[in-house]
């Protein structure tokens, strides 16, 4: 791997061993249950969308595959979750997307990293700025399904954590 992507690859692994961590415990209504008094999103929606930015970080280093998740979890504000996949189907899910992001971390030419791309919000960027903002973007998520777990009554990703490690 590329020096550059190595601070990449490790924000996904963080993320990667957090989720599974607070999927781990988490029931499927709990997971469908929306935020703000019913008015945000949920647990389920807040994975829907990662995935999809996943898919965006697979196709910036060059690996043609469209989102099955983008119109329902980046394009429509979040539902009520009736459509959504269970926890064990996203779990199985993040799991085969995250080995083939890890492969192609893995095989991304440093050269390509410098390759400019648009982005409706930020304008032009360098694919290697565009992957710090995927990261960036999948921390905040999970700072937000961090949230609703707490408020669900489940422990937080920090007491997850630390549970595990003193096993």
């Amino acid at each position: 791997m590329t020096p550059l992507l190595k601070p990449i690859a490790d924000s996904f692994r963080t993320t990667n061993f957090v989720l599974e961590l607070c999927l781990g415990d988490l029931n499927d209504n709990d997971a469908k249950h929306r935020s703000r008094d019913g008015d945000g999103p949920s647990i389920a929606w807040q994975v829907g969308h990662m995935l999809d930015f996943r898919y965006t970080a697979l196709r910036l280093i060059g690996v043609a595959r469209e989102s099955p998740y983008h119109a329902k979890y980046s394009l429509t504000r979040a539902s009520d979750g009736s459509d959504y996949p269970d926890v064990t189907t996203y779990g199985r899910v993040w799991k085969e997307l995250n080995a083939e992001l890890e492969k192609a971390l893995e095989a991304a030419a440093p050269e390509s990293l410098e390759c400019l791309v648009e982005d409706r919000v930020y304008g032009t960027r360098t694919v290697l700025e565009s992957l710090a903002f995927v990261t960036w973007h999948e921390a905040y998520h999970m700072g937000a399904l961090a949230a609703i777990r707490k408020q669900l009554g489940y422990p937080g990703p920090a007491e997850l954590t630390l549970a595990r490690v003193a096993i």
